[in-house]
């Protein structure tokens, strides 16, 4: 029973995802600020990074403080990497990115995103990613050796024998982890991973960053903002997370989320007489396939272990952060039916990131390494069980798991350094981009967020998966490489897409003819614009209004198809 990982940011990059044990819920956890002010990395003024060529890149490596409080105590190093500007003369700074989790590497990410992004950007701004501390290369965290047993459990516990196992399981996996970090674990949170941010910053030079943050990684970037406002440039936060939520609220509402994607999938399917809608309605067909697996592990000819439980809900999760993937999930419960669990076992491991030796990255353990630092969870383990059932009232497909998949927090070890909503008080203008059906995410998401930031200008994707940027929105795309670049703000109310509308939204609360801009152009923005108020109207219109190409870590064999399409989400669904 994983835990989401929220960030599979983009399915090329990946969102927003956490690991929760038994499901990998989606694990948006809200991270909250920090109160250490901006003289916080002092102690790594002067480090450097080494840098070295590293085939089209440099690579580099750069030792900060474990504990910043004890800046003269044991370091622990990270992980980078640099494309320099193309255009040296006109060159504006460096652009940091992150793709989610938490968990995912970043220079996996970059490696792919920065062949993707504007030509112009790649010209003008020094690309550099860094694996978060814990994370990919940088001193990673590596305890995942019943990983398998905890993919399988059950997602949804209904017998006594089946919570007693999900509860060994999850003491397993945290008692592993425990024994092998305990030192290191308590300062995995992100609080100190922006002050690592800080840290680079200081060691490249520059007086002020520029920062894209993805699914959890608006989370980073949100924490960053509120630690050290006056030292960002441009900051655009896409799939952002609410920090304000606490665990059950985090958790619950992300579950609503994919409740939302999942019957947007079934709609499609109906309306396109999909294979599984052939013989019938495809929600009763989906419920059959996982009561089946309940019952016994689904066979799989062409995988190397049948679809358990958690493997047919994994799936399923998996392929909903990007429309992309609704076909192979079809073609993978088609299978199912047929007696095949191959399709849902490979949807599970790409979504694991699972490589073709059949080993997985240290994304479970890092995302519950941070999520369980970042905030409070309940500690008795029998309490999960009466949050599935209040879960499942509001999101009856994937409440329960939704639940479980947080058990692990239960038996975490670590002290917590909760993060709480950020304010970034004194910040130039914060772009949050939030998509109308976004799984991992929520849109709800995204917009409390733009509130909470002192200076946040919201732009909402009307249209489906997780983040959008970089990923063929025309609208979206031109919206955020003219912030970048020139720091023009879109106008307050800017829309992009014709798919979904807000939660809670009719749609006779929108206009009845489109702008004179024209699909795919957003309204012209202004570098004086204020975030909250704009004379100009809101720009409407989209190149592709399905919300495509999900840049998501988690998700799949590419990097960027993965964070394209959505990260995964583990233990308590986090950040997305």
């Amino acid at each position: 029973m994983l835990t989401l990982v929220i960030g599979r940011p983009a399915t090329v990059f990946s969102g927003m995802r956490r690991f929760s044990f038994f499901l990998i819920a989606v694990v948006l956890t809200a991270l909250a600020c920090s109160d250490a002010g901006e003289s916080s990395v002092s102690a790594a003024s002067d480090a450097r990074i080494d840098w070295e060529a590293c085939g089209q890149n440099e690579c580099g490596t750069l030792s900060v403080p474990l504990d910043y409080a004890k800046p003269d105590g044991a370091t622990i190093e990270l992980s980078l990497v640099r494309y320099k500007a193309r255009d040296p003369e006109r060159r504006i700074g460096v652009l940091l990115a992150n793709p989610g989790g938490p968990g995912a590497s970043a220079n996996d990410f970059m490696r792919i995103w920065r062949s993707i992004v504007s030509s112009e950007l790649r010209d003008r701004f020094d690309f550099v990613s860094f694996d978060p501390r814990g994370v990919g290369d940088s001193s990673p965290v590596v305890c995942h050796d019943n990983l398998q047993d905890l993919v399988a459990a059950d997602p949804d516990p209904d017998t006594e024998a089946e919570w007693q196992e999900a509860k060994a399981e999850s003491k397993e996996f945290a008692d592993n982890c425990a024994k092998k970090y305990g030192a290191v674990l308590p300062h995995l949170g992100t609080k100190n991973v922006a002050r690592d941010m800080d840290a680079i910053r200081v060691a490249l030079g520059e007086e002020k960053l520029n920062y894209v943050g993805y699914s959890y990684g608006t989370s980073l970037g949100a924490v960053y903002a509120d630690m050290f406002p006056g030292r960002i440039r441009a900051m655009v936060l896409d799939g952002g997370t609410n920090l304000s939520l606490d665990f059950a609220e985090v958790n619950l509402t992300q579950m609503i989320g994919f409740e939302r994607a999942f019957q947007a999938y079934l709609d499609n399917c109906k309306e396109k007489s999909c294979a599984l809608a052939k013989n019938g309605d495809p929600r009763t067909a989906v419920e059959a396939i996982i009561a089946r697996a309940e019952l016994k592990p689904i066979p799989s000819k062409d995988a190397d272990r049948p679809a358990g439980p958690g493997e047919v809900q994994l799936g399923i999760i998996s392929a909903m952060y990007s429309t992309f993937s609704w076909n192979s999930l079809t073609q993978a419960l088609v299978a199912a039916q047929g007696g095949d669990g191959s399709g849902l076992v490979d949807l599970t491991d790409e979504y694991l990131q699972r490589d073709g030796s059949g080993d997985y990255p240290n994304l479970i353990e890092a995302n519950a390494a941070v999520n369980y630092v970042d905030q409070v969870c309940p500690k008795d383990p029998d309490a999960y069980r009466n949050l599935g059932d209040e879960f499942a009232k509001q999101a009856p497909t994937f409440g329960r798991s939704a639940a479980t998949a947080g058990l692990t927090c239960a038996y975490w070890q670590a002290a917590p350094d909760a993060v709480r909503a950020p304010e970034a008080k004194g910040a130039p203008p914060i772009l949050v981009i939030a998509t109308t059906n976004d799984p991992a995410t929520p849109y709800e998401w995204g917009k409390a967020l733009s509130e909470q930031l002192d200076s946040g200008v919201l732009v909402t994707h009307r249209g489906e998966g997780h983040t959008i940027y970089a990923q063929g929105n025309k609208c979206i795309d031109s919206l955020v490489n003219a912030y970048l670049l020139t720091l023009a703000v879109p106008a307050a109310g800017t829309t992009c897409g014709t798919g979904a509308l807000p939660p809670g939204q009719s749609a006779t609360a929108t206009p009845s003819s489109p702008p004179t801009e024209g699909a795919g152009t957003p309204a012209a923005a202004s570098p004086t614009a204020s975030p909250r108020e704009s004379p100009r109207p809101p720009a409407t219109g989209d190149a592709r209004d399905d919300g495509s190409l999900t840049v998501g870590l988690w998700a799949a064999g590419a990097v960027l198809a993965a964070l394209l399409a959505g990260a995964l989400t583990v233990l308590v669904i986090r950040r997305n």
